[in-house]
């Protein structure tokens, strides 16, 4: 059995959309972050990496690769998921 645990947090700050859980959400803020700061997936993400003892969502999509720059979460997600599927294979 495997189990990730996680919490995300960015303070609010003006001038950017407010992002949750892929949704972006009409408000005067938004979140502080390299990414879209989406604190719902970036929590999931978290807790995925966690799961398969495999770093955090700052190891794996570091604020020094420009790829992730105002990134949308959604793709981090995405490739997330395709880490599972290939520690998954690996694991068989």
């Amino acid at each position: 059995m495997r189990i990730g645990f996680s919490k995300d947090i960015h303070k609010f700050i003006k001038n950017r959309p407010l992002v949750l859980g892929g949704v972006t959400i009409p408000y005067k803020k938004g979140l502080e972050a390299f990414s879209d700061g989406d604190v719902v997936l970036h929590a999931l993400i978290d807790a995925i990496f966690g799961a398969l003892n495999k770093g955090d969502i700052g190891t794996n999509f570091p604020n020094t690769d420009p790829r992730y720059k105002n990134c949308d979460s959604l793709f981090l997600l995405k490739e997330t998921k395709n880490d599972v599927k290939a520690s998954l294979i690996n694991d068989l």
